[in-house]
């Protein structure tokens, strides 16, 4: 019982370290925030031919807005072209974007595909279009986006402006924080984006994966790379892990902005975050196999190992709150049979602590520094409670051997 117990102490000891390490990047940014070097737009005459790819599957709520945005983008008009993917919609999609295309001057291309999207989804959607683009830069939007007019200028002009950079993406902030679970949505979303792509180290000094909008690539890496895999529930991640593996760079532009929809229900966010996490697996064991591979043919690169360990980073949340959860009891059964607050206890607090402080700096970064974020920092950690359920979930399809089907995120229409 008491190597159990000095275990879990040692765990939540770590734990502790890391969101502390992850607090002292906050501080590093700020500290920057005025150093921020001003995002270059290089002239018209040298930016590259973009296509903008958007796949729409039942998108009626939202696709207007997003194609009204894009329509509105500053690029120059005889290098630029609209490619709105429509994978065999069954609601009024391709009624809307197709009159929306049809009263447009600017290059606007409607492809519609029917080959199985309802299994392989996005990905297979971003494959056929990428068939039919004639862009250099491929940039991708989610139907719920709502882009800042100089954000495609922004992305490519990064891409101009460093040759060592395959993938360029851009902040992405909530339409949507109406409801209390969707502001703590929003929340984690911000820190996320905040301490791992915004935050020191560097550019070029770390390794970053990419999201799936509001991001950039160029098309000669994707003809390398053979596209996007089919088979993969999250296709941003896959794709990040094989573009570093090829020795390019993914960098966070923080000038180019666009805003999305967060989940609103709860019965949604599951969904959402079952197939984040069964992606997340596919990704690590695709990662793992192809590191015992080159480990045997002794083609392994360092570069290898250091994608590995950041991928096994997406579990670090589970395994830390699962450690604070268990530093949380021990400190109950501490007070209740030994009538004092004992270390458990305060680690315990120290962990929810140094939560609360980097969820409230991300808030202040940002300028939103409000009554109801800020309520939503101190419940933070237990609205986090739900990964363990979504991690639980998960084991137990892979269990019984669910297949992977892609499971399509409903839109609120925010």
């Amino acid at each position: 019982m008491q190597y159990i117990i000095t275990f879990i102490l040692i765990c939540a000891a770590i734990t502790t370290l890391v969101i502390l390490f992850r607090f002292f990047q906050i501080i590093l940014l700020f500290m920057r925030k005025s150093k921020l070097p001003e995002s270059i737009i290089v002239e018209d005459d040298k930016l590259p031919r973009v296509t903008v790819m958007v796949p729409a599957y039942n998108e009626e709520k939202v696709i207007a807005k997003t194609m009204d945005t894009i329509l509105n983008l500053e690029y120059p008009d005889d290098k630029f072209e609209i490619l709105i993917i429509n994978p065999g919609s069954t609601d009024k999609t391709g009624q809307i974007i197709r009159g929306i295309a049809a009263k447009s001057k600017r290059n606007v291309i409607v492809k519609d595909a029917t080959d199985d999207f309802v299994h392989h989804g996005k990905p297979r959607a971003l494959n056929f279009g990428l068939k039919h683009a004639s862009g250099e830069v491929i940039v991708i939007y989610d139907a719920d986006s709502l882009v800042d007019k100089m954000a495609v200028k922004y992305l490519a002009s990064y891409l101009v402006t460093h040759s060592q950079v395959g993938i360029a993406f851009g902040m992405r902030k909530a339409i949507n924080p109406h409801s209390f679970f969707a502001r703590l949505v929003y929340l984690e979303s911000l820190s996320q984006q905040l301490m791992t792509e915004a935050a020191p180290p560097k550019e070029g000094k770390k390794i970053l994966f990419c999201p799936g909008t509001n991001v950039a690539i160029r098309r000669s890496l994707l003809d390398e790379l053979g596209g996007w895999d089919d088979n993969a529930l999250t296709e941003d991640f896959e794709i990040s892990m094989r573009v570093h593996s090829r020795g390019y760079r993914i960098e966070y532009v923080h000038s180019a902005l666009s805003h999305e929809e967060v989940v609103e229900r709860l019965k949604i966010w599951m969904v959402q975050r079952t197939r984040w996490v069964r992606g997340g697996n596919q990704a690590f064991w695709k990662n793992f196999l192809e590191i015992r591979k080159n480990l045997v043919e002794r083609k392994l690169k360092f570069i290898n190992l250091l994608i590995f360990l950041n991928v096994l980073e997406f579990y670090s949340p589970p395994v830390a709150l699962a450690s604070a959860d268990l530093v949380f009891f021990l400190g109950v059964i501490e007070i209740l049979f030994f009538g004092g607050v004992g270390i458990g206890f305060l680690l315990w607090l120290l962990f929810y602590i140094l939560l609360v402080l980097m969820v409230l700096a991300c808030i202040v970064y940002v300028g939103e520094l409000k009554i109801k974020n800020i309520f939503g920092s101190l419940l933070f950690y237990f609205y986090f409670q739900l990964w363990l359920i979504v991690f639980f979930r998960v084991i137990m399809l892979d269990l019984f051997r669910a297949p992977n089907l892609w499971e399509k995120t409903e839109r609120f229409a925010s």
